[in-house]
């Protein structure tokens, strides 16, 4: 099974949003990392009504919540919990949207 990209309805994306399923194995110091290969794809979700700001990465394994919105330019290496604002690099859950 090949894990990919999830949006749900109703996801807003900024421009110049990049996100991440993979990254370069940096594990060993003998090779050079462009020899390493790559960690397993890990699926990235945008759930329900969600909002990602202009100029923000996303890295592999990250579940935005449903209806949370994530600031412009953040750094998203960690899921973020529904109905919440989250911001910065990383991304820290600033407040909770009620």
């Amino acid at each position: 099974m090949k894990l990919s990209i999830v949006i749900e309805d109703d996801v807003m994306i900024g421009s110049g949003v990049h996100i991440y399923v993979n990254n370069h194995k940096f594990d060993d110091i003998t090779i050079p990392i462009i020899d390493q290969g790559y960690y397993p794809d890990l699926p990235v979700i945008l759930k329900k009504g969600c909002w990602i700001g202009a100029n923000t990465i996303i890295l592999p394994g990250v579940t935005i919540g449903e209806n949370s919105v994530v600031g412009a330019g953040s750094v998203v290496t960690k899921s973020i919990p529904k109905n919440v604002v989250a911001v910065g690099n990383p991304a820290k859950v600033l407040k909770s949207i009620l």
